[in-house]
């Protein structure tokens, strides 16, 4: 076969691998940050425990502490930022993906 009627050829494009792992790394991210986003924003929104609740000695909880309210607000801003560079690798991902396509599925004719 022709160089470029090679159908295994395309892992050669640096542009075409590229797109396809920062898509893949991007839509990792931002699936990661979404979950972990929702799962840290059930406890940061936990209402405080009252005097007449913590006076209680039960096994089960019913609110969060202040300091782990505090580290689930800090843990959701890290999490919102993965999520957004997710979204931005994803992105880019597509833009270098649909670039490598174009570049190389155009007929040889219009290359020279």
């Amino acid at each position: 076969m022709s160089p470029s009627g090679d159908g295994a050829s395309w892992y050669k494009s640096t542009t075409l691998v590229a797109g396809f792992v920062l898509m893949l790394l991007g839509a990792g991210n931002w699936i990661t940050g979404t979950i972990r986003l929702r799962e840290h924003e059930v406890l940061a929104t936990a209402p405080l425990p009252t005097a007449s609740t913590s006076a209680r000695t039960s096994p089960q909880r019913t609110g969060a502490s202040a300091e782990e309210i505090e580290i689930a607000r800090g843990r959701m801003d890290f999490y919102h930022v993965v999520a957004s560079g997710g979204r931005l690798m994803t992105a880019a991902g597509f833009v270098l993906l649909t670039f490598g396509l174009a570049r190389h599925l155009r007929p040889q004719a219009k290359r020279r």
